[in-house]
């Protein structure tokens, strides 16, 4: 049975992605000691980080919007 919206329960499992993707990249990039490669990855987190936001923005807006066209009908 396919589970419903957990808005909460899916942005942690957004926001453990980005940590493991990015944030190990920004791990590598201090450990080299490389600072071009650490402020292009501290970038590249953010960046994510910024599009997970206004993902979960816009789903949470479309969520909203299906449910006063429910409510309406």
């Amino acid at each position: 049975m396919p589970r419903g919206p957990q808005p909460f329960a899916d942005a942690i499992r957004v926001a453990r992605a980005i940590v493991a993707l990015e944030g190990a990249a920004l791990a590598r990039a201090a450990r080299q000691r490389d600072p071009a490669a650490v402020e292009a990855a501290g970038h590249a987190l953010a960046c994510r980080i910024a599009e997970a936001l206004l993902e979960a923005d816009r789903e949470a807006t479309a969520r909203e919007a299906a449910s006063r066209e429910t409510i309406v009908a």
